[in-house]
């Protein structure tokens, strides 16, 4: 993994919720022809800003939510034909987070 992606990893699965801070380093990151760093989308709290991003960062790839196995913890899936990405996080907007940055680290050029 490229170490902007891993460093951006480590702060997205650290996180526990709304982060303005991190929305503006996933902004720079993941989001450059998109949004202000300056005044970024809310990534980490707003399913839809995180459905937007997917669709630009990966076009193509399908995405799932919902709650994990043990109904507790929120859960997203990133799917592209036979590929898939699974994560749990505390919210559901960092779950979709945590399954795109995987993706998108394993994407050639990370």
């Amino acid at each position: 993994m490229p170490e902007k992606l891993e460093k951006l990893m480590k702060h997205v699965r650290s996180a526990s919720g709304s982060d303005s801070h991190l929305d503006a380093e996933i902004a720079r990151s993941l989001d450059g022809s998109y949004g202000n760093p300056v005044s970024p989308l809310p990534y980490t709290s707003s399913v839809d800003s995180c459905i937007n991003l997917i669709e630009r960062v990966l076009p193509g790839w399908h995405w799932h939510v919902g709650y994990g196995p043990k109904g507790v913890m929120p859960y997203a899936a990133l799917k592209h034909g036979k590929v898939r990405y699974e994560a749990t996080a505390a919210t559901v907007p960092l779950a979709l987070l945590t399954a795109l940055l995987d993706a998108r680290s394993q994407k050639k050029g990370g």
